[in-house]
């Protein structure tokens, strides 16, 4: 079970992809060869800004100390996030794999333009991208182009998440620990990477 990680004095999130792609370099003076992989995935890295001591900091350390045995969650709070499209969205059919999934649920017309969202597969958020643009039909479904392609064989009904995403998977780098000065909590740094 994953550790919610509160926003109390997050001060930066960044995301960056995590990647088992490559590039195979051509032989002799020939093109390259772009090798896509099923497994890339995303990373956010945290910083918190300076702490005082007080309950919501205590709160957040002590959160962030059951992460380093279980995973941590965070919603994913991004600048200049697209106005809200609603819930309700899941994947339209099992058996789904690739770099397009099918969904239903969308109120129709409702244009999908790179933004972030997760799915919620095996009790798990998986962060994705919406590739381009895309537009739901008149009866609510879309065919998807996502960046990177889906690491898991869908299961119909998954919830999709594009207004609150959340990020969660293996707490890393809080292994310095926390430090202290007199009556403030000096600022913390951490990453939470996606496992699968």
């Amino acid at each position: 079970m994953s550790v919610l990680i509160p926003w109390t004095r997050i001060a930066e999130l960044q995301i960056r992809p995590r990647l088992f792609s490559g590039n195979q370099e051509g032989v002799l003076g020939g093109e390259d060869l772009a090798v896509s992989r099923m497994g890339d995935r995303f990373v956010v890295d945290i910083t918190t800004s300076q702490m005082r001591q007080d309950a919501a900091s205590r709160d957040l350390i002590g959160l962030l100390m059951e992460a380093t045995t279980d995973d941590a969650r965070i919603e994913l709070r991004l600048p200049n996030a697209p106005r809200p499209i609603g819930s309700g969205i899941v994947i339209d059919g099992a058996g789904q794999t690739g770099s397009t999934i099918l969904l239903r649920g969308a109120y129709r017309q409702t244009e999908f333009v790179r933004r972030f969202f997760s799915i919620i597969h095996g009790g798990m958020h998986h962060v994705h991208m919406v590739r381009g643009r895309a537009m739901a039909d008149a009866d609510g479904r879309v065919a998807l182009p996502i960046w990177p392609m889906l690491r898991f064989i869908s299961a119909d009904g998954d919830v999709c998440h594009f207004d609150q995403p959340m990020i969660e998977g293996q707490l890393v780098g809080f292994d310095k620990g926390v430090g202290f000065e007199r009556n403030r909590t000096k600022p913390l740094s951490f990453s939470i990477q996606e496992r699968k």
